[in-house]
């Protein structure tokens, strides 16, 4: 008669006659674009996946960001902006990718930049991003949205179908070099340090999870995120803002010792009472 084969021995089997699909999806190098509020979408779906190899990208003090060295995956597609034929991380993104080992970040003297580091940039919110901002980045990309820096384009290449988001004109300095053809830090700089915000404005531009998105041509975003910090703000406040933007949506964020929270309102009419 033959023996009885544990219980723990045939699971550990039925785990390595998993299908090769599954391994694969597992070491996937693009991000999941399934948009995990719809009922269509696998539970897993929300997930972001990376290859377990890593891009390499220098960092640039005086552009306040990352020029990429070795590209690794599809990561590009959705992440880093394009100037002059080089792709840039912003200091939000480099500190996704590197927590989640897609990215190694290095000095001037190509060695690594540490997470303590990165996240001392970050935190000190002298490159366009607070750790707030940064919290929110993280968030809606773990979710599988497509996120930029509002006010900043991913690339001057434009396709024909591009529909482009500006900012108010009282809301960003206009000496940003939009017009030259080849960007150098000095024009990153210009786009991520010489933001001047009265008030509530928004951070960041987010698109829902699109396979096919194109940074060339990307239309109108989904919604535009606004970080609330010391205080609600006042209807007032809130109307000026909703009014400068085109009609497209406002969500708020608020972020309280690393709890993300999101609030979109509504117009409400109460009824009159006798």
């Amino acid at each position: 008669m033959a023996a009885a084969v544990p219980a723990t021995v045939r699971d550990r089997r039925r785990r390595s006659r998993a299908p090769v699909g599954a391994a694969a999806a597992v070491d996937d190098g693009e991000e999941q674009h399934l948009n995990p509020f719809l009922d269509a979408a696998p539970p897993a779906s929300s997930r972001v996946q990376f290859r377990n190899v890593a891009s390499r990208a220098r960092w640039v003090e005086e552009a306040g960001a990352a020029e990429v060295v070795d590209s690794k995956g599809k990561l590009w597609l959705t992440t880093g902006i394009t100037r002059g034929g080089k792709l840039y991380y912003n200091v939000e993104e480099i500190g996704f990718l590197a927590e989640r080992g897609a990215l190694v970040l290095l000095d001037d003297k190509d060695e690594t930049i540490g997470m303590e580091h990165i996240y001392e940039k970050i935190a000190g919110g002298n490159y366009g991003c607070s750790w707030d901002a940064f919290q929110a980045y993280k968030h809606l990309k773990s979710l599988g949205y497509i996120v930029g820096r509002y006010g900043v384009p991913w690339t001057m290449k434009h396709g024909g179908t591009c529909e482009s988001v500006a900012a108010p004109t009282d809301m960003i300095s206009t000496d940003q070099g939009i017009s030259d053809a080849d960007y150098t830090c000095n024009d990153i700089t210009n786009w991520l340090k010489k933001m001047h915000i009265n008030g509530i404005s928004p951070s960041f531009q987010v698109y829902l999870p699109n396979s096919k998105f194109k940074k060339s041509s990307p239309g109108v975003p989904s919604f535009l995120i606004c970080l609330l910090r010391d205080k609600p703000p006042s209807r007032t406040e809130l109307e000026t803002v909703e009014d400068k933007f085109g009609g497209i949506p406002l969500k708020y964020c608020h972020v309280d010792n690393g709890r993300v929270s999101f609030l979109s309102f509504d117009q409400v009419t109460l009824p009159s009472l006798p």
